[in-house]
C-alpha cells in the first residue's frame, strides 16, 4: 500500500483554490469519524473520514466523502486523501463532477495544505491523492483536537465548493495529544471496537 502511494506520486506540489462563496459549514456530531485498518506489526493505518452532510434530513441534497489517513511501514510514512461528492435524492445518490483541485487550511495557520491527486477517477468520479507529510501534521492534529478545518474543492466542471467543520470528537476523558486515538494508532494501539467505515468513493 505504501509503495504504491510512493510510486504514485507526482513531482510538485498543489496550489491553493481560490472561491469567492462563503464556506459550508457541516453541522452534526457525526460528520466526523476516526478509523484504522487492522495492519502486520511494525505498520500502521490510521486516519478520519468527513461524511458531510448526511445527516441532512433535506431532499433533494449534496454529500461530501473523504478520507484522510497517515499509512506507516517500516521507515515509510505516507499521507493520502479520498474524495467524492454525490448529489442525493430520495434513495439515489449521483456522482457529482470530479474534483480536479483538493486543499486544506486549519484553525489559526492560513498556509494552504494541498494535495497531489494522482491516477484517474473511479466510476463515482472519488479521486486519490498525496499530502506532503509535514504539512499533513498540522491536518492531523486539527483532526485530533476538535480544531476548524476548511477543504476547498475545484471541479472540473468550473465550479467549487468550500466546508468548514470542525476536527473529531474524542469521547474518551484523555483523548488529546499524544493521547489522541489518531496518536495511539500510530503507535500501535487500537480502540477494543472497529469504527473503520464503509468506503463508497473507493
Amino acid at each position: 500500500m505504501v509503495r504504491y502511494w510512493l510510486l504514485a506520486l507526482i513531482a510538485g506540489s498543489g496550489s491553493a483554490i481560490a472561491v469567492a462563496q462563503e464556506p459550508i459549514r457541516l453541522q452534526g456530531l457525526s460528520d466526523v469519524y476516526f478509523q484504522w485498518k487492522p495492519m502486520p506489526k511494525g505498520s500502521a493505518m490510521c486516519g478520519y473520514a468527513l461524511f458531510g452532510n448526511h445527516t441532512s434530513r433535506e431532499n433533494p441534497k449534496i454529500e461530501w466523502d473523504m478520507n484522510v489517513e497517515e499509512i506507516v511501514q517500516g521507515g515509510e510514512r505516507v499521507a493520502a486523501v479520498s474524495a467524492g461528492t454525490f448529489t442525493v435524492n430520495g434513495k439515489t445518490r449521483t456522482p457529482r463532477a470530479t474534483i480536479t483541485q483538493l486543499s486544506f487550511t486549519v484553525e489559526d495557520n492560513p498556509e494552504p495544505i494541498p494535495a497531489q491527486l494522482v491516477g484517474t477517477p473511479n466510476s463515482d468520479n472519488g479521486v486519490r491523492g498525496t499530502l506532503d507529510v509535514g504539512l499533513a501534521t498540522r491536518l492531523f492534529y486539527a483532526f485530533s483536537n476538535e480544531r476548524e478545518i476548511v477543504v476547498t474543492l475545484r471541479y472540473a466542471d468550473g465550479t467549487s465548493d468550500q466546508l468548514r467543520f470542525s476536527g473529531y470528537r474524542d469521547s474518551r476523558r484523555f483523548g488529546r495529544g499524544k493521547n489522541s486515538p489518531f496518536d495511539e494508532c500510530l503507535r500501535g494501539l487500537t480502540p477494543a471496537i472497529m469504527r473503520f467505515g464503509s468506503h463508497p468513493i473507493e
